[in-house]
């Protein structure tokens, strides 16, 4: 396919959301297994450093130079000459898009400039005098780079709704990272160079990305051909000024966990975290991204403000489920999914059972809203938000030094780092309710979206919930170890297991009783039907 071939037709959000799912679903079980064999391939203080600090530098690249401008062109954006009502060049840019979509990788390389000298230069000797440590650190570099010259084609994908390239390119991106990575560690017998495979494996993985992209949409115009469209790229200012804060605050626990933890706990950590974020990335990601690419495009439509509802009460039924079956039931998971040598040396576990429980649920309702406020914020909302953010820093660090002066001495520094977060997200999800609240208020006064509990899961769940959560912890209490604190017995292992899969498949098909006719409704909005 070359940059004149017509793109295909935009797909519906629904069929979107079930594209990126299964994206997701099928490249993330493929890389669960083969990361189960990096994790037992690499010491902790290797995967510390990859998956915490070259992936925060490639992450610190990547959205400061893109999120911004990427919003504004799927929000804004400026019809392209060749479109027309069938379709054909579905997706293209306009020259005045195509000028502001090359911005993101000349950003970049600035962006990458400023990270990577900050980076060395606080960067502990103990990290820097690792084997392969800067060629590693350019090759993760070089990747970010390889992503933002294909931002253009990416935009295009995301507008004509080109479902088959994207699979195949972040799919294919996914995987290839993690074979490359596996292949590279198994042939270092020694682990000397671990890093560098690590960091070849990445690499590899983007410039699959790149590839695909470019066979799809031919090369992108790096060099403007035209000057910018001056509505969206004021929105492009005012959100990539936001993107600073809010990356910041997002990558709040990986910057602290690593300058304040051992490059050994940093590997636990990191280990924890992507176990965790397994289900943000399966179903989250895609979800919010439909989200927002659905209300950028229709803000105004009926469904809105019933699919806004919707999504987010089954959102809310996570920080219902999440922190009464996780603690009891996690355990039993733990040796399958943890090598000995990380829930022995490192805080993994405790790290792993603190952001399922509480941070996970977080993560959704204020992903949600999120998506709704980039696809309905002006730029001086957008602003407002920055300054939200710049509060919520500030609870963080306030959090953060409270629980580290050992206000609850149970708790580790890594456990501290997820409960900062949340205090954090808790303010940024309470100013996103409110500004949804309000653009709600504006379309249907009378919605019971203004209502808190048309949010909340239904009395019934609620019950269900506390009654089946109350037998599983009696259980675990009981079942869970022997008088030798050996740990329980298979028998009971299974038992418990048994009773904690009964009462879940209860628990989610009340849920799906409780709330089949308000999906089937948003579905028929969706389709422009009447209820």
């Amino acid at each position: 396919m070359t940059a004149d071939t017509p793109a295909p037709p935009a797909a519906s959000p629904t069929a979107l959301a079930r594209a990126l799912i299964l994206l997701q679903l099928l490249s993330r079980l493929l890389t669960f297994g083969l990361n189960q064999v990096l994790v037992r391939l690499a010491p902790p203080s290797v995967f510390g450093t990859a998956a915490i600090q070259f992936d925060l530098v490639a992450a610190t690249v990547l959205f400061l130079s893109r999120e911004g401008v990427r919003n504004a062109l799927l929000r804004g954006g400026q019809p392209a000459a060749s479109d027309d009502k069938t379709g054909k060049a579905a997706g293209t840019l306009s020259p005045p898009d195509a000028a502001l979509a090359a911005l993101p990788l000349r950003l970049g390389a600035l962006v990458a400039a400023a990270a990577v000298s900050l980076y060395l230069y606080t960067a502990p000797a103990s990290t820097t005098s690792q084997a392969g440590f800067y060629p590693a650190l350019s090759l993760y570099v070089a990747a970010a780079l390889a992503e933002l010259l294909v931002e253009p084609a990416y935009v295009r994908a995301l507008r004509a709704g080109d479902i088959r390239t994207r699979v195949q390119a972040e799919g294919g991106m996914a995987i290839v990272r993690a074979v490359v990575a596996c292949a590279c560690l198994v042939a270092d017998r020694s682990g000397t160079h671990a890093l560098l495979g690590f960091a070849a494996g990445h690499f590899a993985g983007a410039a699959w990305l790149a590839a695909r992209y470019l066979w799809a949409y031919g090369a992108p115009t790096l060099l403007p051909s035209s000057s910018y469209d001056p509505a969206t790229y004021a929105l492009a200012l005012a959100n990539t000024r936001q993107s600073v804060v809010k990356h910041v605050l997002t990558e709040a626990d990986r910057i602290a966990v690593g300058y304040i933890s051992p490059l050994g706990d940093q590997g636990g950590y990191a280990v924890a975290m992507n176990y965790g974020s397994l289900v943000a990335r399966i179903i989250f990601q895609p979800l919010e991204e439909t989200l927002l690419l659905h209300w950028s495009r229709s803000l105004d439509a009926p469904a809105t403000v019933p699919l806004l509802t919707l999504a987010l009460r089954l959102s809310s039924h996570l920080a219902l489920l999440l922190p009464v079956f996780v603690p009891p039931l996690l355990p039993l998971l733990l040796p399958f999914l943890l090598p000995r040598r990380y829930t022995a040396e490192t805080s993994a576990a405790l790290t792993l059972q603190t952001y399922l429980a509480c941070y996970l649920p977080l993560l959704s309702l204020n992903g949600i809203l999120e998506a709704f406020h980039a696809a309905s914020a002006t730029p001086a909302q957008v602003a407002r938000q920055a300054k939200v953010m710049v509060a919520s820093s500030g609870v963080f660090a306030l959090s953060l030094w409270a629980l580290a002066r050992g206000t609850i001495a149970t708790v580790t520094t890594e456990q501290a780092l997820i409960y900062a977060s949340c205090t954090a997200m808790l303010v940024r999800i309470g100013y996103a309710l409110v500004h949804a609240r309000s653009v709600v208020r504006q379309r249907q006064p009378a919605s019971a979206f203004l209502r808190i509990g048309s949010v909340l899961p239904k009395w019934p769940i609620r019950i269900a919930v506390a009654v089946l959560g109350g037998v599983v912890w009696a259980a675990s209490a009981r079942l869970g170890g022997n008088d030798d604190n050996a740990g329980p017995s298979l028998r009971n292992q299974v038992l418990l297991l048994a009773l904690g899969a009964g009462a879940g498949a209860i628990v989610l098909g009340l849920i799906f009783v409780m709330e089949k006719a308000a999906i089937a409704a948003v579905g028929r909005a969706l389709k422009g039907k009447a209820d």
